[in-house]
């Protein structure tokens, strides 16, 4: 369906367009409130800025188009050929550790070899960048060591061609390979990036065997496969160990996911309040500034290969707990932002929220049993209906927007810690005593009225 189409029908009073193929259409800026999208093919789709409160997108298939797949494939295969080049070129450079013939290709050897044992433990220790800042520092030092060995001024400037072309090509290797391995798996995951990533060794040994002079073929095979297999590997490693969530190569992550999502759904600081996302597919979906309040992400598929930037969702916990409300037993979510969040039926059960922000959220049903609630912000905040024995509420900030409608509650903790008497203060005071239904919504409604009266 073309985006004229549905538009006009909206207009008419439409609201239901589930399972239609909206593909590569632009909705950018248009109001398309309570729409149903369920079941629709919206990859390639453009939302950015569009007003989608309270639409459904349950099991929608967002993303990449296949002709855009296709291209990414290419690119993550291209940058595969590009690290085999430098593998084999950087390969090629070490043998020359053997050619007694010349004093020059001796040094390129051994500079070769250092920078390349420097880069790869610093990388694999402290990422890609702490691997670049090493490897500087060792060109800089073996270059002062070769200027002062070969002493000639036309060998020094040879040689300073030489060092500049493997300390550029060692950086080359592991920026085409971290980031062959990094789009591979925001694209298609682990597995295949591992797979494009394999498909370079054959280039990179021809280029290592093309760059030997050593006269040992069989040694030179050796030592060309040796580096070819420690570059390659390692700058794939890197790439892939980034997708996972390790933050030594954060910025890798954000480079691959914001490549991967050109061109695929664009949620692009779009407004979806209240929208239902259930069991949608959302790899390659940009879903950066978007207002998700109350958005629900109940078995959101792939999730973890959007961009999302300055969304809740960049962290990783609260995106796994959105996806997946009942693995918050027992978690910890010190100060976490949690501003908007969708937990209706969310198990928290001895939950440490303490300070968390919760403005806005909506926690109805959720099991909040024995959870630590100190100071937490929940102003407008709906806990209809969930489960409160035993939490802690000290100082917690709530306010007349804040619903506590249903709540089943016995008896609550006003402080965090024992206070000198041993007591942390359990309401009702009386040890047997237990909350009757409606009661703690009406004390906390009465408590927050005289609140506000007074801060007037």
């Amino acid at each position: 369906m073309k985006a004229s189409q549905l538009l006009q029908q909206y207009e008419q009073g439409r609201r239901d367009f589930r399972g239609e193929d909206l593909r590569g259409q632009s909705f950018r800026g248009k109001n398309l409130a309570h729409t149903d999208f369920s079941q629709a093919d919206i990859r390639g789709t453009n939302f950015t800025q569009a007003n989608l409160t309270g639409a459904k997108f349950c099991q929608a298939k967002g993303g990449l188009t296949k002709p855009r797949e296709i291209l990414l494939g290419l690119i993550s295969f291209l940058l595969a050929g590009l690290s085999g080049i430098f593998s084999g070129l950087s390969g090629g450079l070490v043998l020359l550790i053997f050619d007694s013939s010349h004093l020059i290709n001796q040094i390129v050897g051994w500079t070769a070899l250092i920078i390349l044992m420097i880069f790869c433990i610093f990388s694999y220790y402290q990422g890609l960048t702490g691997g670049v800042a090493a490897a500087t520092l060792s060109f800089m030092g073996t270059l002062v060591v070769a200027l002062v060995i070969t002493q000639e001024v036309s060998i020094s400037v040879t040689t300073i061609l030489y060092i500049g072309v493997i300390f550029i090509g060692h950086v080359a290797v592991a920026l085409a390979g971290a980031l062959t391995g990094a789009l591979a798996g925001a694209f298609a995951g682990a597995t295949v990036g591992a797979v494009i990533g394999v498909g370079a060794f054959p280039l990179a040994i021809i280029f290592a065997l093309a760059l030997a002079e050593a006269n040992d073929k069989l040694f030179s095979i050796a030592g060309a496969v040796t580096a070819v297999i420690i570059l390659s590997l390692l700058s794939i490693y890197l790439g892939l160990r980034a997708m996972k969530g390790d933050n030594r190569d954060s910025w890798l992550r954000h480079l691959a996911f914001a490549f991967s999502a050109i061109g695929g759904t664009s949620f692009y600081r779009a407004n979806l309040t209240n929208a239902d996302l259930t069991g949608a597919l959302l790899k390659g979906t940009d879903l950066r500034d978007a207002d998700l309040t109350r958005t629900r992400f109940y078995q959101a598929q792939q999730l973890n290969r959007a961009r999302v930037d300055n969304t809740i969702l960049a962290q990783p916990e609260i995106r796994d707990l959105l996806i997946d409300p009942t693995t918050g037993y027992k978690q910890y979510y010190y100060k976490a932002n949690l501003r908007g969040a969708n937990l209706d039926y969310a198990n928290l059960h001895g939950a440490n929220l303490k300070q968390a922000d919760l403005t806005d959220a909506t926690l109805r049903h959720a099991n909040l049993e024995g959870a630590n609630l100190t100071k937490i912000l929940a102003s407008g905040t709906d806990f209809s209906g969930a489960t409160f024995h035993g939490v802690c509420i000290e100082g917690w900030k709530i306010d007349v927007f804040t619903k506590l409608g249903q709540v089943d509650c016995e008896y609550v903790f006003l402080r965090e810690k024992p206070n000198e008497y041993g007591s942390r203060e359990r309401c009702p005071y009386d040890p047997e005593g237990k909350f009757e239904p409606g009661d703690f919504e009406l004390l906390y409604k009465v408590r927050n009225y005289a609140q506000a009266q007074l801060e007037d």
